[in-house]
């Protein structure tokens, strides 16, 4: 986890388009998300800034996290199953 909340810094570009109310739209739950220990990634950040502009749907975005979601949980057990 990084030690800082900061994304809007090291993404910049990502933030540009945004009005502020969409920019705290979309940094509440990734500020929520990195309280409760995550990292959120650059793909992150995009995947939800593109629903707060509408680029994706609901449904899109749902289903993109899932995915990655999923894929985070097979990796993690693999890790896991090399260890023991």
């Amino acid at each position: 986890m990084s030690d800082r909340f900061d994304l809007h810094l090291r993404y910049p570009e990502l933030f540009e388009p945004l009005t502020e109310e969409q920019c705290h739209n979309v940094m509440q739950p990734l500020a929520s998300s990195w309280l409760e220990g995550d990292n959120p990634t650059r793909e992150d950040v995009t995947l939800l800034i593109d629903y707060e502009l509408g680029r994706i749907t609901a449904e899109e975005y749902d289903r993109q996290a899932l995915a990655k979601a999923l894929a985070y949980q097979v990796l993690t057990s693999q890790n896991v199953e090399e260890g023991e």
